[in-house]
């Protein structure tokens, strides 16, 4: 039987609780999280923050910056076969009109270096919006195994108008009752931007306000950030729209972008949760939902060897329960690891495996793995938990 550590906080603001969440009693969650919504229940992904071994980044220029016609390109990656990079410059939507190769300048294998390529595009008769795309290849099938890109204006003395949020993530989780945006922008009329959030489903405009750009140049590049709040329900989806108003009556709006975010769908009840990793294949399936939801009848699973499950229980008046479990598995396999839970009554079956469908050639070695998940906000403190067949005891 599993033993419980339980720390309880007596909440009397939601708002308070997100401080809670991060208080010394409960180790700060590294993962980046978003979720999807379904009829059945609750799918959450988690997403890598870790530097991959294999990337490549461009440090410089600028994204949407001004550049003329002959400028230089560099960055960062790591593990690229025999540090191969390759650089093409083409125009918005039209020809390529530049390639050029470079290799990557490190001191070990698989170690992060640095690359660079100077770039000439001749004489451009006009202001020209290019395309820059840097990636190197597979030496076995010619597929790209890293890649970066940033957009640029050529032959200008000014970048690119442009807004681009940054937070919230898509399918990210967020308060209603104050919803932090941030992003960048450049060439705002007045360094001025508009920002909704429209209920994803219907459309209707559930908030507004204004922000600025941080900048000291009028039409310069910058950061900006607001807060909003809302009245919308848990689980509700929603659009963050920020966007360059119209200078003059009756002109469409051209810069503008859009990001997906859910009302934090963690503060209601589930019959079901799926947890998986953002590489999973079920997230590139048709009908995501669906190819979910059939994953509670699948048989053909590993389960992983628990050690030690630790319970954080936060009152809201009801509980919201966080769990860290220390598990260990197999410490090579490309076999998916999922986490399954399933709620009757307040009483939580959760299962950690390896989805085992399809053939995978996993080691036999244990090595250790920390799953960190959320039951959600429960209906009444009275429930039990047990995990991959052991009941976890409650004190």
């Amino acid at each position: 039987m599993l033993k419980r550590s339980l720390f309880t906080f007596l909440l009397v603001f939601l708002a308070v609780f997100t401080a809670a969440a991060q208080s010394d009693e409960q180790p700060e969650d590294p993962r980046t999280l978003s979720f999807q919504v379904c009829d059945w229940g609750l799918i959450v992904i988690e997403h890598d923050t870790e530097q991959p071994a294999i990337f490549i980044h461009i440090d410089s220029p600028a994204d949407y910056s001004a550049v003329g016609s002959a400028f230089t390109v560099s960055g960062t990656g790591a593990g690229l076969f025999e540090g191969n990079v390759i650089v093409e410059v083409s125009q918005f939507g039209g020809d390529v009109l530049f390639t050029g190769t470079t290799v990557l300048q490190t001191e070990a294998v698989d170690a992060v270096g640095t690359w660079s390529l100077d770039i000439d595009l001749g004489e451009l008769a006009e202001v020209t919006p290019i395309f820059i795309r840097v990636y190197s290849e597979s030496p076995e099938d010619g597929s790209t195994v890293a890649y970066d890109d940033i957009r640029l204006n050529a032959n200008a003395e000014f970048g690119l108008r442009y807004v681009e949020l940054t937070s919230p993530r898509f399918g990210e989780g967020v308060p209603s009752f104050l919803m932090q945006v941030e992003g960048m922008a450049g060439g705002a009329f007045e360094n001025n931007l508009v920002i909704e959030v429209r209920d994803f489903a219907s459309k209707d405009v559930l908030a507004e306000t204004f922000a600025t750009v941080q900048t000291e140049d009028v039409g310069g590049s910058g950061t900006f950030s607001a807060e909003v709040s809302f009245d919308a329900e848990p689980g509700t989806g929603v659009e963050v729209y920020a966007y360059q108003p119209a200078v003059a009556d009756g002109e469409e709006v051209e810069i503008s972008d859009i990001e997906f975010a859910i009302v934090y769908p963690l503060a209601r009840t589930y019959d079901r949760i799926l947890n998986v990793r953002r590489d999973d294949p079920i997230l590139g399936a048709q009908d995501v939902c669906a190819t979910a939801e059939a994953e509670f009848d699948n048989e053909n699973i590993m389960p992983l060897v628990v050690n030690d499950v630790t319970v954080f229980e936060m009152i809201t008046p009801t509980p919201l329960v966080n769990l860290s479990v220390q598990a260990a598995g197999s410490s090579v396999c490309p076999a998916p690891l999922r986490t399954r839970i399933t709620n009757t009554d307040n009483a939580f079956n959760i299962e950690i495996y390896r989805d085992t469908s399809q053939p995978a050639a996993c080691t036999m070695d244990l090595a250790p793995i920390t799953q960190r998940l959320s039951l959600g906000t429960l209906p009444n403190p009275d429930y039990t938990i047990t995990v991959n067949g052991e009941l976890v005891e409650v004190e």
